[in-house]
């Protein structure tokens, strides 16, 4: 897949409509500080999941003088041509060749993967960060994962509710049948998915990389006992507990993951370490990709010159020939097929 290109208007620095165009291959938007470079990373990762990798609003992604953006593109995949679009006025939409559609339908024709060299320390310490990035990830190879979350989110924030303001037990019961469904479904494919993408570091990389995941629960681990009526009886045994709180205690929002290097956790190395064996995880996250759906993600890469040394650089231009990488930088690259400048 492929992005062809962009249309932007309304969004952060750019009033007017812009146009920009890419290759199949190696892209680079180049220019000063504030001239909009990362403002388009951002436009395209908005089309593959509805919202900004940055923590803002969608109304703080207007800019000073709209009161509505629009982003239309164009993308390819398998030599077919589709429209993905996004706009912001009053409501945000997402529309699939005209078509009102949802993050699911997006993903099964486009993904974005957005690596950033200024996020990798807070990424690496945030535990809902890790959290959301592997969501990501698990979505961009099985699609329908994404459906789980929102459905299980909806529960969530439903019996949340009813524990801060009417917590019946037989209500409260109710929800957590729904719960124990999507807390089972959801657990094992973030187990399924940590302990491929551990092998894939391992056998690419042989290094000592470990992403470990642990469950809000220790009874949520493969095994024989891990079923629905197992789920259950765990939520029922700590609502007394979640009453008292009048929060949930327990659920697949806290799930915790980190990431250890040779038996020590990344948080405690360098940030040239951090940034290094982050990314060697999202490497082996391409190959995932592609073995899983025969064809590669967009490579979104920003700040590039800071994101990656040039061991890096050669490893991305010369293993991934038929990716597309969108990337940033204040100044030009020779390594790159395509650029584009950008002025203030």
């Amino acid at each position: 897949m492929f992005i062809e290109n962009i249309e932007i208007s309304g969004f952060r620095n750019f009033k007017n409509k812009k146009f920009f165009s890419f290759t199949n291959s190696k892209n680079l938007i180049h220019g000063s500080n504030g001239s909009g470079k990362t403002t388009i990373l951002e436009a395209i990762y908005i089309l593959g999941f509805g919202r900004s990798f940055l923590n803002v609003k969608k109304d703080e992604l207007l800019n000073n003088e709209s009161d509505e953006f629009f982003i239309n593109s164009s993308v390819n995949r398998n030599q077919l041509e589709f429209k993905i679009s996004a706009s912001l006025n009053k409501n945000f939409s997402l529309f699939l060749d005209g078509e009102k559609t949802g993050i699911p339908g997006i993903g099964r024709k486009f993904f974005p993967l957005f690596f950033s060299s200024s996020d990798y320390v807070s990424l690496i310490s945030s535990r809902s960060s890790l959290r959301k990035l592997f969501d990501r990830f698990i979505f961009g190879i099985e699609n329908i994962y994404s459906s789980e979350l929102i459905e299980y989110k909806k529960v969530i924030r439903n019996k949340t509710y009813l524990l801060k303001h009417n917590p019946d037990p037989a209500h409260l019961k109710g929800w957590n049948k729904l719960l124990a469904e999507y807390i089972l479904k959801i657990t094992r494919k973030r187990i399924d998915f940590i302990r491929k993408i551990n092998n894939c570091v391992k056998d690419k990389y042989n290094s000592g990389i470990e992403i470990r995941y642990t469950p809000s629960s220790s009874d949520f681990f493969y095994n024989d006992e891990f079923k629905p009526d197992m789920v259950l009886s765990v939520l029922e045994g700590v609502l007394e507990k979640e009453i008292l709180y009048k929060n949930p205690v327990v659920g697949t929002h806290l799930d915790k993951y980190e990431i250890f290097l040779n038996e020590r956790s990344l948080r405690l190395y360098s940030s040239g370490e951090k940034k290094l064996n982050l990314l060697f995880i999202y490497l082996a996250y391409i190959d995932m990709f592609l073995s899983v759906r025969e064809e590669y993600p967009v490579f979104l890469v920003d700040d590039y010159d800071i994101a990656m040394d040039d061991e890096n650089t050669e490893v991305l231009m010369s293993n991934y020939p038929a990716m597309q990488v969108i990337a940033t930088s204040v100044r030009n690259n020779k390594n790159f097929d395509s650029t584009i400048k950008l002025k203030h």
